[in-house]
């Protein structure tokens, strides 16, 4: 959950000449909450949430109608208070975690109803897919978090009837209707606050590919591993030295920084996700394309991908 968290946090900042507006940001799960309510025995409010989930909001601040997100949910994270509880809700009376282990929602599109914005998508659950609505705001456009890192926040509720899902079946003590709230906030970090670049890796790495490209860094690269330096061999390294050179303008350096990172770790889906994306920013459509297909082909559940796809398409 932590390396999928930093993977999607890293990719992310468009270069000041590309010109399309949507922008990629990963999910916070830290700050950020999906939790419900039900009634028990038809009057008591019972509330929890799913403390595990990943994903990736895409956002055009100036067309809302072009929000579009995809979320990963682990139906074993639920957590109502209760252990008793939480274990018959994840047995096969209800959410079946063993059987079904996720739940994942992904928009279909975006519309203006009645002045409010709705998002419309696929909520998979329990074995079953089926189209919701989710009304929603943009609780706050993009703006700096105490940290410097560029952050947005969306908030929606929904309501439907687990036994659309087949949860619960003949479970008459928790009624029929669940809401679902969701405060949805993602971020990009601002390499500004990245200890890495205070280390050799960051300084070497930084000067290798701002001085002489791919070849530089691989022969830094090479120099750093011989030593035993540990960042060296973490994907988060690369992902956030491919950031840093974007951040700082060093914008085809920070694309060389990625097939780099591919190099090192192909087999990495986060890491052809992050080329893939890099590729979408200079306009390269059809190594985009591949490349997210590629990462897809590695983990059919990388999230950026599945939605820059959508933008592709």
């Amino acid at each position: 959950m932590i390396r999928k968290t930093i993977t999607l946090l890293t990719c992310l900042l468009l270069p000041a000449f590309a010109q399309a507006q949507v922008k990629a940001y990963p999910v916070d799960s830290w700050h950020s909450s999906i939790s419900f309510s039900a009634r028990f025995g038809g009057l008591v409010p019972v509330r929890g949430s799913f403390d595990q989930f990943s994903g990736t909001v895409l956002l055009d601040e100036s067309d809302l109608t072009k929000t579009s997100a995809t979320i990963f949910i682990a139906a074993a994270s639920i957590d109502t208070g209760l252990g008793m509880r939480d274990n018959h809700l994840k047995s096969d009376d209800f959410f079946d975690v063993e059987k079904h282990p996720q739940l994942s929602f992904s928009s279909t599109r975006v519309i203006i109803e009645n002045n409010a914005l709705v998002m419309e998508g696929i909520l998979r659950m329990h074995g079953v897919a089926k189209e919701v609505r989710i009304p929603f705001v943009l609780a706050h456009g993009e703006q700096p978090d105490p940290w410097k890192n560029f952050r947005i926040t969306l908030q929606g509720t929904l309501e439907l009837n687990r036994l659309d899902f087949g949860i619960g079946e003949g479970q008459d003590t928790i009624g029929e209707t669940i809401t679902i709230d969701l405060v949805i906030s993602a971020r990009i970090f601002n390499t500004e606050t990245i200890a890495l670049f205070n280390r050799p890796f960051g300084i070497e790495m930084m000067k290798a590919f701002k001085e002489g490209g791919t070849e530089a860094g691989r022969k830094a690269y090479e120099k750093l591993k011989a030593s035993g330096d540990k960042d060296a061999v973490k994907p988060g390294s690369f992902e956030f030295l491919h950031l840093k050179l974007k951040q700082t303008g060093h914008i085809r350096e920070s694309l060389l920084a990625a097939e780099f990172f591919v190099e090192i770790f192909p087999e990495d889906a986060e890491a052809q996700s992050l080329l893939g994306y890099a590729y979408y920013e200079h306009k390269d459509l059809e190594k985009a394309g591949n490349t997210f297909q590629k990462a897809l082909a590695l983990d059919e559940k990388e999230s950026l991908a599945l939605e820059m796809l959508k933008v592709l398409k």
